[in-house]
């Protein structure tokens, strides 16, 4: 390999054929570096390529037009590239070795804000709760990401056979997974009244396909298909994260555990950190997902589920509240496990 085009276009083939990585990963990278660095970058040799020929070339004129969280992203792709070619022999030194961005941007990288905040809350809620009964299979995805904190693409994937009435809880396959862990959260009986009304409503020829959400024909929902839902629903006032921003900061309103909290929405906490939980981490998520669920129903929730579950979420002590009511009917799974 002779310029940094042919460096990074054979980058981009091996990502894009690594299943390992997701799909959005995939896709958001190979945009990125077809219309961003090759164009500035593509006949550049190695023999040149050095730090201000990179800056000159590529993260100052990124910097005139992007924001700087994707200049980063551009040049993490780069490194990444590099350090593979390196290490497979394709070329001799590494030009970038030790380049990081601050070695470019000095200021401080903020995260994006919430476009939703606690005050949101009720107003989502009761709008959300309307949504789903005049349309299910337009409510039920965002109502479904609010309830449980999930990832769009994570829920996207999920099968009617990874919910189990028997054990009560929705299983995310490792591979379904960001952290590329199982991720097990279990069903309160809001939400098994909510699958159960929502599959009152599919036709016949959804009931039959494996997919919770899916569309005419059999397959599932596509991703771009459900962001395009999502700014209906919304009216591009926020997005798929914001409903999971909202659900883990809204947690620690109800008196959550930080670390059940991450738990919840599948963030790693580290080996030691997890090793000292000392009661059950399943019970510990039932408790944190049922007060959640609790919450919600003060705000209206129930107008979609239609289960009563009486059980106040902000309680004035630490006492566990007594549930009234019994789960959704065994129909929420076609396989009755």
């Amino acid at each position: 390999m002779r310029t940094t085009g042919e460096v990074v276009r054979w980058w981009l083939s091996r990502i894009e054929g690594d299943r390992a990585r997701s799909a959005k990963y995939r896709d958001s990278m190979g945009s990125l570096m077809r219309r961003h660095v090759l164009p500035r970058m593509d006949k550049v040799p190695l023999r040149k390529l050095d730090r201000v020929l990179l800056d000159d070339k590529l993260v100052f004129p990124m910097h005139q037009e992007l924001a700087p969280r994707t200049v980063q992203k551009a040049l993490q792709g780069m490194r990444q590239a590099f350090r593979m070619a390196e290490g497979q022999g394709r070329i001799e030194n590494n030009p970038l070795a030790g380049t990081t961005f601050r070695d470019f941007y000095k200021g401080k990288l903020r995260p994006k804000p919430a476009a939703l905040s606690r005050v949101d809350l009720p107003g989502l809620v009761a709008h959300l709760v309307e949504v789903f009964n005049e349309d299910p299979a337009k409510g039920m995805l965002p109502l479904m990401m609010l309830a449980h904190g999930t990832r769009i693409a994570e829920t996207l994937m999920a099968r009617w056979s990874h919910v189990s009435l028997d054990e009560r809880v929705w299983v995310i396959p490792e591979a379904n997974t960001k952290s590329r862990r199982e991720h097990v959260l279990p069903l309160t009986p809001q939400v098994l009244g909510l699958l159960a009304r929502y599959r009152q409503v599919l036709p016949d020829s959804r009931l039959r396909t494996p997919w919770v959400f899916s569309v005419r024909g059999g397959g599932r929902m596509a991703d771009t298909s459900a962001h395009a839902l999502m700014r209906e629903v919304s009216g591009r006032q926020w997005t798929s994260h914001d409903l999971r921003k909202l659900m883990r900061s809204s947690l620690a309103d109800i008196g959550i555990d930080h670390m059940v909290g991450e738990l919840l929405i599948n963030h790693t906490l580290g080996v030691t950190t997890e090793t000292y939980l000392t009661r059950d981490v399943m019970e510990r998520r039932r408790e944190a997902l049922e007060r959640w669920h609790d919450r919600l129903d003060e705000l209206g929730f129930a107008g979609a589920h239609g289960v009563k579950v009486a059980a106040p979420a902000l309680l004035s002590s630490g006492a566990k509240p007594e549930r009234a009511g019994d789960c959704a009917d065994s129909r929420v799974s076609p396989r009755g496990g």
